[in-house]
């Protein structure tokens, strides 16, 4: 639900002329801090485990780390979908930090050159910061939510936990004279080589590689402070890394006899079809097409979606129109395709349904993601302001994302149905009977900060205004958008419907995924979701 200017009624291929917007900031890097301690995906294979408990050496490989100066960690992204600034490689240090006993604690720096500007992403004290530097003026900064940033604080438990394991079948992994150790970490499992003598050398993973240095000269290390920008009050920025107890487990250590693992990239599951992408409120295409494995052709939908409502009988018509040119099994059957439908558009389309403008043959695999099936109050908070003074001029930047004054038919329609009128109401509940009977796949966004993007504060803005009842990704909230819905899970991995820790912008694959955790990854479940 949001509301750029309004596209022809067209039906088109993927243009190229239409940019897709990309982060101007990203916490990817921060996958290589977790990183340093095994947070790294494995290959496609199996892990078979000593049968006997074999020692993990975890107290150990957090001493060698406790006591180097630094650490020097080289990482390279597998997926397309995780480049930062145009690029899949990132440099980061890591610098632990002395007093800090048997805990394992770290500050840490990359810096990320860029064809205009130099984007710099700092983890000190506990606290996350990012700075844009031009030239030698450091132009903007501001705080990383503890959102965007993996749990740190459970590492040395997770290296605790550690699982030693013989081979990995169907990966070489370079690891002489080591031995590998596999653990769970953000949702995601990880495994890397322990050297003879307990330092972290290297990492093969399903999404990226990895390569540790230790470093013994203190000079190689970057120096690094809080970033102030000339004449702004300093950042004050949350804590974002708490304290948390490190357990043993020994019994994980040998519950497992043999583990499979996922590959970085999905290929389709069932048979290739023609697929049909349709958009919310004003909403443009992104690329998605290049991670769509399941698709034989790809078309996008452009209708008139400001103006018109979802429930508007020519908006269901033209839907109709456009997915029978895609296929169809004769008359008003849409059959033999993959439907995607984003936002206000799953209402488009189960509504045409709902009011026999056109018929979901067995062929159809449908995707649904960030529906409002009941509504938002998003549309709600907009009414409100267009009757009241408008929008404070501090708040305009949002407008973009959640609507104009006066309000139009495509967001009165949208009010969230505990507040709509009887009709309304009717039509909303006939709409979720037709998803709910049809629908293939489900995707809800339940972080309205999402990935680190420029969408991120004001999707976190729209959240924080509209006072959403339960989870939401800023514009939408999951009961509306998994209404009728169940089997959703938080791996990005698994084919089940995906309850994502990302914004309902996000949730149109316009970001890419993050580098870390397995619910954040919208672009790698849609790959490997059917």
């Amino acid at each position: 639900m949001t509301g750029p200017p309004p596209t022809p009624n067209t039906l088109t291929e993927p243009l190229a002329d239409a940019p897709v917007r990309r982060s101007r900031f990203s916490i990817k890097w921060i996958l290589g801090v977790v990183g340093v301690v095994g947070a790294v995906c494995v290959t496609v294979g199996a892990l078979y485990v000593f049968n006997a408990p074999e020692p993990n050496h975890a107290g150990e490989i957090v001493t060698q780390i406790q006591q180097s100066p630094g650490l020097r960690v080289q990482i390279q992204a597998k997926r397309s979908s995780m480049a930062f600034n145009g690029q899949t490689s990132a440099t980061v240090y890591v610098i632990p930090r002395a007093g800090s006993g048997s805990n394992l604690k770290f500050d840490a720096f990359l810096s990320q050159p860029g064809p205009d500007v130099t984007a710099n992403y700092v983890l000190l004290n506990d606290r996350a910061y990012w700075s844009t530097i031009q030239g030698n003026t450091t132009t903007d900064a501001g705080c990383l939510d503890a959102s965007q940033f993996p749990p740190v604080q459970l590492m040395q438990a997770s290296l605790t936990d550690a699982i030693v394991v013989a081979n990995v079948n169907g990966q070489t992994v370079d690891c002489p004279s080591g031995k590998l150790l596999q653990l769970q970490f953000a949702g995601e499992a990880f495994i890397f080589c322990n050297s003879e003598t307990n330092k972290l050398t290297k990492a093969v993973g399903t999404d990226l590689d990895m390569t540790i240095e230790y470093l013994s000269d203190p000079t190689l290390l970057p120096d690094f402070d809080v970033p102030q920008v000339v004449g702004k009050a300093p950042l004050d920025c949350p804590v974002v890394v708490s304290d948390a107890a490190v357990r043993s487990s020994e019994r994980l250590r040998t519950a497992t006899p043999e583990f499979f693992w996922s590959s970085a990239s999905c290929g389709c599951k069932g048979p290739k079809k023609p697929c049909l992408f349709v958009h919310g409120v004003g909403e443009k295409s992104s690329d998605v097409q290049k991670h769509a494995p399941c698709c034989s052709s790809v078309k996008f939908a452009h209708y008139e979606s400001v103006k018109r409502a979802w429930n508007n009988p020519s908006t269901q018509t033209e839907f109709c129109d456009t997915a029978l040119k895609v296929g169809s099994s004769g008359g008003k059957t849409i059959d033999n395709m993959i439907l995607v439908t984003f936002s206000m558009g799953n209402l488009v389309a189960s509504g045409a349904v709902a009011t026999g403008k056109c018929s979901i043959g067995k062929g159809v695999t449908w995707v649904s993601i960030g529906g409002p099936m009941q509504g938002s109050k998003a549309a709600n908070l907009l009414e409100q302001k267009c009757a009241g003074n408008g929008w404070d001029i501090v708040l305009k930047g949002i407008l973009g994302l959640i609507g104009y004054c006066p309000a139009t038919p495509a967001y009165l329609n949208m009010r969230h149905q505990n507040t709509a009128n009887a009709a309304l109401v009717s039509d909303y509940q006939a709409a979720q009977r037709v998803r709910q009977q049809y629908v293939t796949k489900v995707l809800c966004g339940v972080n309205s900060f999402g990935l680190v993007s420029t969408d991120a504060i004001a999707l976190s803005v729209v959240g924080a205004l509209v006072k959403h009842d339960t989870q939401h990704d800023g514009v939408v909230d999951f009961n509306s958008c998994s209404v009728g819905i169940g089997g959703f899970q938080t791996s990005a991995s698994s084919s089940a419907n995906y309850k994502a820790s990302v914004n309902h912008l996000d949730t149109s694959f316009r970001h890419g995924d993050g580098w870390w955790g397995a619910d954040r990854k919208p672009l790698k479940w849609f790959e490997c979701a059917l």
